[in-house]
């Protein structure tokens, strides 16, 4: 983002704010991966988290297949560029478990993207 949003004034009964999703595939209205994208191992607030869970379980509710994941970089320079796709997915929501879980093996948020369209679960 080249340009900071802010939420001020958009409180929903004094504490509940808007949230940002940095990634959204939606594939041929049959599949959908949600990702947020973190500095390191920033923590990812306790509402951001439950955002994301909440819209893969509604998606899966309408009958679509649904993932989030939680990725982090490590580009500290501002300036320069977070390449989503070279990301590592650090934790992944699968709705159909109504789990978050650490995936087995290290992943690149490509490789995950891959994984799901192919197979549709992580577990």
């Amino acid at each position: 983002m080249k340009q900071l949003v802010d939420f001020k004034g958009l409180a929903i009964d004094g504490s509940i704010y808007p949230t940002d999703i940095d990634g959204l595939i939606e594939y041929k209205d049959s599949k959908y991966i949600i990702f947020e994208i973190k500095y390191g191992d920033a923590d990812v607030p306790f509402g951001q988290r439950l955002a994301l869970q909440r819209m893969v379980d509604d998606f899966i509710k309408v009958g679509k297949q649904a993932v989030a994941f939680i990725c982090e970089h490590a580009v500290r320079d501002t300036h320069k560029p977070v390449v989503a796709a070279w990301c590592k997915v650090r934790e992944i929501y699968d709705g159909l478990e109504n789990k978050w879980y650490t995936p087995h093996e290290t992943m690149s948020v490509r490789d995950a993207v891959d994984k799901f369209q192919r197979h549709s679960n992580f577990i």
